[in-house]
């Protein structure tokens, strides 16, 4: 992902998305289709907006892994949709 991405603003917009319109999003910053997307939202129960969290802990670059695992897991279902993640990467 490039360094470029607003991500405040990016989770703001989320909050005021539709489903369709969110997944549109993350699949232009992504290699992954809109119905990946859609499916593995679902699958984590996660928001739009705590999505875009845990995609901003994964790329803050300054936190070390240790931080970024423990803000993840204080978001709700962030566990949950980081490990869906990864099911599409592995």
């Amino acid at each position: 992902m490039s360094d470029t991405i607003n991500w405040d603003d990016l989770a703001n917009q989320a909050a005021a998305q539709t489903d369709t319109e969110f997944n549109t999003t993350i699949a232009s910053l992504t290699r992954m289709s809109i119905s990946e997307i859609d499916e593995f939202i679902k699958q984590s129960e996660i928001t739009n907006a705590n999505a875009i969290k845990v995609l901003k802990e994964i790329n803050d670059a300054a936190a070390s892994n240790t931080s970024k695992a423990d803000a993840i897991a204080n978001i709700d279902n962030g566990v949950s949709f980081l490990v869906s993640l990864a099911t599409r990467i592995v």
